[in-house]
């Protein structure tokens, strides 16, 4: 017998659910308010004017004047009707021009870059006005002159800059560690950022610091090689101070470092931030932990005395030259009592002897975690504020390249199947501007190359959920990320990828680029799923990837605590 009033509660909370998953609040305040104002006296004014004709564009209005890095903000762009012809289809194109900063190999520099952002179908028909909302994530922090273009009519542009949401070292972090190689000569590079008012002075550093990691000594860094500075709009009436400093490291000794910096405004710091060596290694391991979870309800496994128990394992026993933590490292991130999910991951990562690199997953961005009712949240801010500012970079090691990509946020969450619980969330997966960075600025084919990112880009089965993304590839898409799939798949085939490694399934899968198991386990590109790293009990590990000359030897799923023979 089905008991109708739990069916009916259950369909009720579904639909609450979608509603705000596939309209969150703030997205409709501001339609609203949108269409309010293209409602405006001097909109309909516009319209009446001969010089405007059906298709062209009379309005563009952003949610956030000053977006930060890692939420995406909705674009409104409010085309004329045609109330006195025939509907006809409107191709709308969006490029974006920018000026921004860029990390990889050990530094952030400013790039510039013409790059097509979108391109949508309206169809025009008899309503005096029509309104296309594009979803813009931008991944680039800077100036952005955003061009739309209808037809063959003149393009229109917006100028708009994307700032960093914290005030700090941007480069390097505790999450985004710089491992320099001293026998090379290669330079410290730090950036900074700093907000204003507008009529302050601009930023000035009066020293920057490096600590040994057990606090033995010090170091005032003074010998600057380079200084590159700019600023960003930032809100009324205030910016951002964009602050990229060389320094050369000679009087340094070989050790793992924290790093501070004081300007006359505040002092900035963060611990294990800079490892100096003597050389890359020839040979060397690394270690692909994920999906920690740290603040896991209703679980009775302690996340951080299991992470602390598999860094303690690391440190004694495999001793790699460095690890790599691909995503949803906290469950949600809101702060209960005086617990801080963030706090306790970075109070873990300090006790590693190795560098730790991260990436942030889906779960960093969820401000809530009741069972499995994670609401879509898109802040980051927590994780820019406790682990790492940026979100996608890349490092070369050992004659290695390693790119690690933010994979977005949820995207098609629920599954059509009887049970609504059954979650199963795609990574919104990555913008134009990632694929455009990935092939002209992170990438590097001249060597063997890692992708480290959160969400899979290959699975045995295609998705089935609310608002999935459907391509023409062999391979399935369920769980993985959804924009973009196919053009990571073929970069990684065209550019000397071997590993692509993922979290997000709690599941221990290798698959080659058509979805299969591969027959040969070195059938490049090779595109792994790991499972969690703290949930498992006794099986809590990760992937340990060993390196020589450049090429990958093993990357096994391998237990990473003392199981009780070893404990006796």
């Amino acid at each position: 017998m089905i008991n109708k009033k739990s069916v009916l509660i259950k369909i009720l909370v579904l639909f609450l659910l979608l509603n705000f998953t596939l309209y969150p609040a703030t997205g409709i305040e501001f339609e609203k308010k949108i269409l309010e104002n293209t409602l405006h006296n001097e909109v309909i004014k516009e319209l009446q004017t001969e010089d405007v004709s059906p298709g062209d564009i009379i309005d563009i209005s952003f949610s956030n004047s000053y977006p930060t890095l890692g939420k995406p903000i909705e674009i409104l762009i409010t085309l004329k009707g045609n109330p006195f012809g025939e509907g006809f289809d409107e191709m709308l194109n969006i490029s974006d021009d920018y000026e921004g900063l860029i990390a990889k190999s050990n530094r952030i520099e400013w790039k510039s870059a013409s790059i097509s952002l979108d391109q949508v179908l309206v169809k025009i028909g008899r309503l005096p006005m029509y309104i296309k909302k594009i979803r813009w994530y931008p991944v680039v922090v800077g100036n952005h002159t955003l061009r739309f273009t209808t037809g063959s009519f003149p393009s229109q542009t917006k100028n708009i800059s994307v700032g960093f949401d914290t005030e700090n070292i941007i480069f390097p972090s505790i999450g985004c560690p710089s491992i320099i190689n001293k026998g090379e000569s290669e330079e410290l590079s730090v950036a900074l950022s700093e907000e204003r008012h507008s009529s302050e002075d601009t930023i000035d550093i009066q020293h920057t610091k490096l600590e040994s990691i057990d606090g033995s000594s010090t170091y005032v860094l003074d010998n600057q090689s380079d200084i590159f500075y700019t600023w960003i709009h930032a809100g009324e009436d205030k910016v951002e101070d964009e602050l990229v400093i060389s320094y050369d490291i000679d009087s340094v000794p070989y050790g793992f470092y924290n790093i501070s910096v004081t300007t006359s405004k505040d002092n900035y710091t963060w611990p294990h931030a800079v490892k100096i060596i003597d050389e890359e290694p020839v040979e060397y391991t690394f270690v692909h932990l994920t999906d920690i979870h740290i603040g896991k309800r209703y679980n009775l496994i302690n996340e951080k005395e299991e992470l602390a128990s598999v860094i303690n394992y690391l440190n004694e026993e495999i001793k790699p030259d460095f690890v790599v933590m691909s995503g949803d490292l906290v469950d949600w991130y809101q702060i209960i009592g005086s617990r801080n999910f963030f706090k306790d991951l970075q109070d873990v990562i300090v006790t590693c002897n190795s560098p730790v690199f991260t990436t942030p997953g889906n779960h960093e961005r969820y401000k809530y975690g009741i069972l499995h009712l994670y609401f879509p949240f898109y802040n980051l801010s927590h994780y820019h504020s406790y682990l790492n500012p940026l979100n996608d970079y890349a490092f070369e090691y050992g004659n290695m390249n390693f790119v690690l990509l933010d994979s977005g946020y949820d995207w098609s969450r629920w599954e059509i199947q009887v049970k609504i619980w059954t979650i199963s969330p795609e990574g919104s997966g990555l913008t134009n501007n990632q694929i455009y960075l990935l092939e002209n600025e992170w990438g590097n084919n001249e060597m063997n190359q890692s992708i480290i990112m959160h969400h899979p880009a290959i699975s045995e089965k295609d998705d089935t959920g609310f608002l999935f993304v459907p391509d023409d590839h062999p391979s399935g898409n369920n769980e993985c990320i959804a924009f973009n799939r196919v053009e990571l798949i073929e970069y990684c085939l065209a550019n000397n990828v071997s590993l692509v490694l993922t979290g997000h399934t709690h599941r221990n899968k290798v698959f080659n680029y058509l979805g299969e198991e591969p027959n040969d386990l070195y059938e490049w590109p090779i595109f792994v799923q790991t499972d969690s790293t703290t949930l498992n009990g006794l099986n809590n590990g990760g992937r340990v990837v060993r390196i020589k000359d450049g090429n990958i030897e093993s990357y096994d799923y391998v237990p990473l605590t003392y199981d009780d023979f070893f404990l006796t």
